[in-house]
């Protein structure tokens, strides 16, 4: 026994000091289906060969010379075969043991059959300053047997350093000399641009990359820093890298493949650390047209989420520190862990299952894909669905100039109508352009789903309405259009090809509507909901309401008790009105909003009262907290004040029939209103009909239409106690303080209900 012990200790020791003047001990490269690259590192320049034993056989793969470092390319290998091999240099000075079968090529098989990788990033020691934790990483995915790794980056701490990349090479050794490497690069390993990456995986270098194992395609990015030092020039959508990738994705072969897999260093969503704004905004996108299944990238933990079908999975705990930051409620993440770990990967011929392993071998997370089905059944039928739901309409059409097409989602709002009737085609005729609109209105049962669907495609959910999609951008609200359309317009003007080449056409892509709707309505907080609603409450088209509140109770009161019932009933009508029309959208809107002219003639209407009215108004509250009541501007003529002063009395003593008309004003009114809403209205009143939601929406809705009626409330109490008498004067004049901290308080709590609100946008 003692013998035995003592061969093995002799041949370890021999076999380190034939391994020594490795500076790299052997590494595998490139792996494909009948070849790969042998890689190694020498201390002194030397000649190389690499033997491979097939069966009887032994093949051999000559340097082109002497050098210290050496990329040796072996052919004629047999798909989904394992290999092992020797490296011999110089005249068998430096060799690697024959005996050692540690060294082997596994070729990539055919479509269809079983094999697994492994996945992590971020190996260096970090903040640690020791490198425990990549041994203990790489130790576990030796375990496993791998057919390749892909590391996400950030292998050394710093890129520059040779003994750094010494290091991680020989940790990672024993898993290398058997298993593929594919590498991204992190800002540690760019180090500035004076990392020596480059050195080590020369054909990486570019920074992008392809491959295919199994049927499965591989696409590598470079995102090092783009939240720093990277250029734009190498992340947007006009770089060469992006190009290269949509052209890649677009092939026909990549789109028929059982899966597609992007591996790159920076996330592109997370929540627990940080990710780039123009990484959501260019690539998600190009990631959700072309059907990538799953996106890996590195941060210093692990997560799991899921955005518009992609499974994007954060593996950064290969070696250096775990950061748990504060989690952005921006993204919502279905699994989380704060240990060190890799990821393996199953691919079978209809599965792709990931678990995430911790050291000791505990599986933290597990999640199984499937392909994703390319049928066209379901994007027929939501085609269909679409064309029911828009009205096309073309403006500026002429002969011999370009056309451009874009898709409006808008209710019955002033700027929407505007949009349609004037800006659109003002704009069309202004970049000499045909603008061919596809009008969707969401006072019609189903565009909110087309909507949804529509951002997914995008990339971009929750935007303002009116929202337009137009090229590869969305554009949400007033402001957005007005300062963002004229531009997106002329952009096209420039290159009309370029521009139709990069747009994306909604709609040819069937997502889950549903769970994203959830996902939207699920972000709500009541906070959030009081805000809209006090938001929405306060705008224009709310003080068209308050003003007639105003007028109609300078009116008939007569009396504080009078004024009290009258306003009372007034506000109840319009909560009431409003709530149920929350409660039955859609069948309610189709009966208020038939006739169109009758629409235009009563905003008309309103329009016109709210400025005269309004300005009279203003004047008139001057004038009333300076005491001057009697100066009045909104009084009747002095001969008509005290007949219709009588008549109004006793039109007022009628107790039913004054209340009935404040009811039915209040209706009248509230009706008007309804093409005030704003965005989160809409999530809240389409998931009413959810049985699972109905409950909280409803609970939304009504916190909505209380914050909504507010401002009336508050109209309403300060008409009563001195609108239609000297009393108002009177009133700001003994309790001016008391009048500063009730406003100070209200303005306070609406300050901090709008940012809450403007958060969540």
């Amino acid at each position: 026994m003692n013998q035995i012990k003592l061969s093995i200790i002799l041949f370890l020791v021999l076999a380190n000091i034939a391994y020594a003047d490795f500076a790299v001990k052997p590494y595998l490269l490139d792996v494909t289906e009948d070849s790969a690259v042998v890689a190694f590192h020498l201390n002194e320049p030397s000649s190389a060969i690499v033997k491979v034993f097939d069966d009887d056989q032994v093949k051999e793969f000559a340097s082109d010379g002497e050098s210290e470092s050496h990329f040796i390319k072996v052919t004629g290998l047999k798909e989904g075969s394992t290999y092992d091999f020797q490296v011999i240099c110089g005249q068998g000075a430096i060799e690697t043991s024959k005996e050692d079968g540690s060294f082997q090529i596994k070729t990539a098989p055919r479509l269809g059959k079983f094999f697994s990788f492994a996945v992590y990033g971020d190996p260096r020691p970090g903040d640690t300053l020791a490198s425990r934790g990549h041994k203990s990483v790489i130790a576990q995915v030796i375990e496993h047997e791998p057919a390749f790794c892909l590391v996400l980056g950030d292998m050394v701490d710093d890129g520059t350093k040779t003994d750094f990349w010494e290091n991680f090479f020989q940790i990672e050794s024993d898993l290398l000399r058997r298993s593929a490497i594919y590498t991204v690069m992190g800002d540690n390993d760019y180090a500035g641009g004076d990392g020596l990456y480059s050195k080590y995986f020369p054909k990486l270098a570019k920074g992008y990359y392809k491959f295919d194992w199994g049927g499965v395609q591989f696409f590598a990015l470079r995102a090092w820093d783009t939240r720093g030092q990277q250029s734009r020039h190498e992340i947007d959508s006009e770089s060469q890298q992006v190009r290269w990738l949509e052209s890649e994705l677009a092939k026909e072969e990549v789109q028929k493949a059982p899966f597609r897999v992007v591996f790159v260093h920076d996330p592109v969503y997370i929540s627990r650390g940080k990710s780039a704004e123009i990484l959501r905004r260019v690539w998600a996108p190009i990631f959700q047209k072309y059907n990538v299944d799953v996106v890996f990238a590195s941060w210093h933990m692990y997560e799991r989420s899921n955005f518009e079908g992609i499974t994007y999975i954060i593996s950064g705990g290969g070696g250096a520190e775990i950061i748990w930051m504060d989690k952005n409620p921006s993204f919502h993440s279905q699994a989380e862990a704060r240990r060190n770990h890799f990821c393996r990967v199953d691919v079978e011929s209809d599965t792709m299952t990931i678990r995430a392993i911790a050291t000791d071998g505990t599986v933290l997370d597990a999640i199984t894909l499937t392909p994703k089905v390319q049928s066209t059944g379901p994007t027929r039928q939501m085609n269909r669905s679409v064309n029911h739901l828009r009205k096309e309409i073309l403006m500026n059409q002429q002969a011999g100039i370009e056309e451009l097409s874009l898709h409006l989602f808008s209710y019955d709002c002033a700027y929407c109508r505007k949009l349609l009737k004037h800006d659109l085609d003002r704009l069309a005729k202004k970049n000499n352009v045909a603008l061919r609109v596809f009008h969707y209105d969401f006072d019609v049962e189903g565009t909110y789903e087309a909507f949804l669907n529509a951002g997914a495609e995008f990339g971009r959910q929750g935007s303002d309405i009116p929202s337009v999609f137009i090229g590869r951008s969305v554009l949400g609200g007033e402001s957005e259009i007005k300062s963002q359309l004229d531009k997106e317009i002329a952009e096209f003007r420039k290159n009309p090809d370029k521009y139709r080449r990069q747009t994306i056409v909604p709609f040819k892509q069937v997502h889950d509507t549903s769970t994203i709707a959830e996902d939207e309505f699920d972000a709500l907080t009541f906070g959030m909901v009081a805000g809209a609603g006090l938001l929405d409450g306060i705008n224009p088209c709310a003080f068209t309401t308050i003003i007639f509140l105003i007028s109609y109770l300078s009116l008939v009161g007569v009396s504080r008790r009078q004024m009290f019932f009258t306003g009372s009933i007034f506000t109840l009508a319009v909560f009431l009105t409003y709530f149920a029309i929350g409660l039955a959208f859609f069948n309610v809107l189709k009966l208020i909003l038939r006739s169109q002219a009758v629409i235009i003639g009563v905003n008309s209407l309103l329009l016109l009262v709210v400025v005269i009215l309004g300005v009279l108004s203003l004047i008139d509250f001057v004038r009333c907290v300076k005491g001057n009541v009697k100066d009045a501007t909104l009084q009747l003529p002095g001969f008509l004040k005290e007949t219709i002063r009588d008549r109004i009395r006793k039109f007022a003593r009628n107790k039913p029939s004054i209340l009935t008309a404040s009811f039915v004003l209040g209706v009248v009114i509230a009706g008007a209103e309804l093409a005030c809403t704003g965005q989160v209205y809409i999530p809240i009143v389409t998931m009413i009909s959810d049985p699972g939601l109905r409950i909280q929406a409803v609970s939304y809705l009504l916190v909505y239409n209380i914050a909504f009626i507010l401002p009336l409330v508050i109209v309403f109490l300060l008409a009563t106690f001195g609108v239609t008498s000297d009393r108002m004067g009177l009133f700001f004049k003994r309790h001016i303080a008391l009048v500063k901290m009730a406003f100070t308080l209200l303005f306070a709590v609406m300050a901090i209900m709008i940012i809450y609100y403007l958060r969540w946008l």
